[in-house]
């Protein structure tokens, strides 16, 4: 009996495969296989969910494939990758199988009804993303989480030897003497943890590492390393052609980590200089500015911060946006969005929003109240043409929080005249690249988000919290419209 059957239509997509992506002979269950590693890359859905149906090349009944094909069940050891497949599934849907008391490991029909779904589901979007015009192999390196290694391992490493011997010469001609204690490969850096073996040198190794990318040639920035004393973070920017760059797959790896946190309205905002997700909980912040010129990231940020937001059931958001919509028309027609074109019916709106504010104020009935999200794009814009709106906000930070009702005010151009009176009580930012000096200081209260990236590089600071560096995730718009449909 049959593990896994095709229809006709899949398998002419898999014969297409083959013949114009592959351009070799190799068994069909190889581009079964391609159609599991799509479908682990997209978004969570609930095993239950009735989205799965739609997910299929409908046709008849075609061809019929075992476990010792597809995952190599039963073979040896280096060909059999049954269990691991069965761990993956059990990773993406742990919390639904754990609650149904269902065990992935032992109950078969279970594993194949997943495998099954997985399966359709991947030649489905295959059938979607690639024509036969298309470069398969850069199909795999959009689609399946590939990145091109640009330096042999070897290379990297003795990369990363010279820049710390020249690191070290530099501190030992200055007599202060450093440990290596870590060296690694981020996203746009490349990092050095050391350690200053003197206490009393502190003081002259802060002063030093100023100067330390005039030596190196090259962009470089010295962190204090908290957890441990006398520790420090030496980041060396790397050329632009050298970046690495986080993808959909660490966003749903994000995503995964959000609904473990269980915060009421969580936020990822982006990839730490540890590649880990850092994530907050804009209930507890309670409101937010972003700051960032044009092609920072301000916008990308702003769209992953909604797709965090709808992963909540009931949330109603906001969006002013002067542009006419233009920045966030891949949310229009998505329950629970309101989009704001004009600066009108935006101030009828914020007005509103103080309505709704006193009036749940009077009820007290908090617990049942949806939680409400403003997100204004350019508040400059906004406060230039109608000055009064400055108030109605100030007095919306004031009091909003403990009505459920957060604000997200964003500007390309930090203003210290418009932000004045709403800092306040907004005391949480997050900034992209900003023109100049002056414009992190008013963002951030101190230098360096003029020094930033761009493209998704940011300094958050939140409000009692120490300021974190960290790298936003690009969705392009299929992307999102994924998210949206998996939602």
């Amino acid at each position: 009996m049959a593990d896994i059957t095709t229809t006709n239509l899949e398998e002419n997509l898999i014969n297409r495969v083959l013949k114009e992506g592959l351009e070799c002979e190799l068994s069909k269950y190889y581009v079964l296989r391609i159609a599991i590693a799509k479908a682990l890359n997209l978004p969570k859905v609930p095993l239950d969910a009735d989205f799965w149906e739609g997910k299929k090349l409908r046709g008849e009944k075609k061809s019929e494939y075992h476990l010792e094909q597809i995952t190599g069940k039963g073979k040896e050891e280096k060909d059999d990758f049954d269990l691991m497949l069965r761990a993956l599934f059990y990773i993406q849907h742990k919390e639904e199988l754990d609650s149904k008391n269902q065990d992935i490991f032992t109950d078969e029909k279970l594993y194949l009804s997943i495998l099954n779904k997985y399966i359709h589901r991947g030649l489905f979007e295959l059938q979607n993303s690639w024509k036969n015009t298309d470069c398969f192999y850069q199909w795999c390196l959009d689609n399946l989480n590939w990145q091109f290694m640009r330096e042999s391992k070897s290379e990297k490493e003795n990369k990363l030897d010279r820049d710390f011997t020249r690191i070290e010469r530099y501190f030992k001609k200055n007599a202060i003497a450093i440990n290596l204690i870590k060296e690694y490969d981020s996203y746009r850096h490349y990092i050095y943890r050391i350690e200053v073996q003197d206490s009393t040198k502190i003081k002259p190794f802060e002063d030093k590492s100023k100067y330390l990318n005039r030596e190196l040639g090259c962009d470089v920035n010295t962190v204090a390393y908290k957890i441990l004393s006398k520790a420090y973070d030496i980041q060396i920017s790397k050329p632009e052609e050298e970046w690495l760059t986080p993808s959909e797959k660490e966003f749903q790896q994000a995503l995964a980590k959000l609904q473990e946190r269980n915060d009421e309205l969580g936020i990822f905002a982006g990839m730490d200089i540890d590649k880990n997700p850092f994530c907050f909980d804009l209930k507890e912040t309670p409101h937010l500015f972003v700051a960032g010129t044009t092609g920072s990231g301000k916008s990308v940020f702003l769209k992953n911060m909604i797709l965090c937001l709808l992963q909540n059931k009931g949330i109603e958001i906001t969006i002013i946006d002067p542009k006419k919509g233009v920045s966030f028309r891949e949310f229009e027609n998505i329950k629970g969005i309101e989009i704001i074109k004009d600066n009108e019916r935006g101030q009828q709106s914020i007005q509103d929003l103080i309505e709704t504010m006193e009036n749940r104020y009077e009820s007290r009935d908090f617990n049942n109240m949806n939680y409400k999200v403003l997100i204004i794009d350019e508040l400059n814009d906004l406060i230039d043409e109608k000055t009064q709106i400055k108030d109605m906000l100030k007095r919306l930070a004031q009091k909003a929080r403990e009505s459920k009702i957060h604000l997200v005010l964003g500007t390309q151009r930090p203003d210290g005249s418009v932000l004045r009176g709403l800092k306040t009580n907004i005391p949480s930012s997050i900034a992209f690249k900003t023109k100049n000096s002056n414009e992190s200081k008013i963002i951030l209260d101190d230098n360096g988000a003029e020094k930033l990236l761009g493209k998704g590089d940011m300094l958050i600071q939140l409000s009692g919290k120490e300021t974190l560096r960290a790298l936003s995730v690009y969705l392009s718009p299929k992307e999102i419209q994924r998210q949206l449909d998996s939602l």
